[in-house]
């Protein structure tokens, strides 16, 4: 056993991603009225679009 362990290293990201973040979050809380179900819904239905085009067309059968 090593007595002088390595420390980890740690990602450093800019921290302009985390003010822009907070900001979008805070502008889409204020212009947004929706619940948290009605976010995700909309979240899901623009992440997933595709795969519900294609599960229309009957090319992809999703299970239940």
């Amino acid at each position: 056993m090593n007595r002088h362990q390595k420390q980890p290293h740690f990602i450093v990201r800019n921290p302009a991603y985390r003010q822009a973040f907070q900001r979008l979050d805070e502008s889409l809380e204020k212009n947004l009225g929706f619940s948290n179900a009605e976010k995700i819904r909309l979240m899901r239905k623009a992440m997933f679009a595709d795969v519900d085009a294609l599960e229309k067309s009957g090319t992809v059968k999703l299970p239940d």
